[in-house]
């Protein structure tokens, strides 16, 4: 792998196009995805070309973690790691104490398992987040749900 110079940033809403069209080229849903919705999404730029993207969808102190996607050619050099990091700030500016989200696949879940997202059932997923396409929806429901509080010592 050679060295990929880039750069995180925020989103903004022109970049929509791009950030569904990245999303659909990883598999991800993109059905509820609005201009409104990049307000609290990061994004990663490799050699002008956008690489990476993920948001933050607040819903009071809690918040879902979501649309987290690395193209294939940029993966395994921690652009998703880096992701997951700043839309954890982005959270804690937002007075989000605690995230949650729904993997893809495996792989997905290995990666934010590495980032400390540990399983939880959905019963215990805020109702505010549980009413989210993601989950009604959008993802399905054999798909595990992850949580992550990011208050220091909870």
């Amino acid at each position: 792998m050679s060295a990929v110079r880039s750069e995180s940033r925020p989103a903004r809403a022109d970049d929509l196009p791009a950030v569904v069209a990245l999303l659909a080229a990883c598999g991800l849903p993109t059905g509820d995805l609005s201009a409104a919705h990049l307000d609290a999404f990061r994004l990663v730029v490799a050699d002008g070309r956008l690489v990476g993207v993920g948001g933050v969808e607040p819903a009071g102190d809690a918040g879902l973690l979501r649309s987290v996607a690395v193209l294939p050619g940029f993966r395994r050099r921690g652009l998703a790691r880096q992701l997951v990091a700043d839309c954890e700030a982005t959270a804690v500016e937002r007075g989000i104490a605690t995230l949650y989200l729904i993997p893809n696949d495996a792989a997905a879940e290995a990666v934010f398992s590495r980032c400390g997202y540990c399983r939880v059932e959905r019963s215990g997923v805020p109702d505010a987040l549980r009413r989210l396409p993601e989950f009604t929806h959008l993802c399905p429901q054999s798909h595990p749900c992850l949580r992550k509080s990011l208050v220091p010592g909870a």
